[in-house]
């Protein structure tokens, strides 16, 4: 099975990203799930996020027309790291596509 690729979009909030990619890490690595996760911030700089599977933003940035794959709106993840509904949104996408 390929690698699905996630790429994490976030603005001021740099350390977020990185908490948000490294937790989701963990979560996919558990579930048996191979991918590879980056972060992009937007702020300060002009371009689209690396080409991806999935984009997961925690600020309005692009949208799946741009992207050419779908966009997750991940903000709730900002005030609570483990934000069920969110979580699950997230899984569920990755699991469609990389089962697909």
């Amino acid at each position: 099975m390929s690698i699905y690729k996630i790429c994490v979009v976030g603005g001021h909030c740099s350390n977020r990203m990185m908490i948000v990619a490294e937790q989701l890490s963990t979560l996919f690595e558990e579930a048996g799930i191979n991918c590879r996760i980056t972060t992009y911030g937007v702020d300060g700089g002009y371009g689209f996020p690396p080409r991806s599977n999935l984009i997961l933003q925690l600020l309005p940035a692009v949208t799946e027309a741009d992207a050419g794959c779908p966009v997750i709106n991940i903000k709730p993840l900002i005030g609570d790291p483990n934000h069920p509904a969110t979580i699950e949104k997230i899984l569920q996408q990755v699991q469609a596509d990389y089962i697909a």
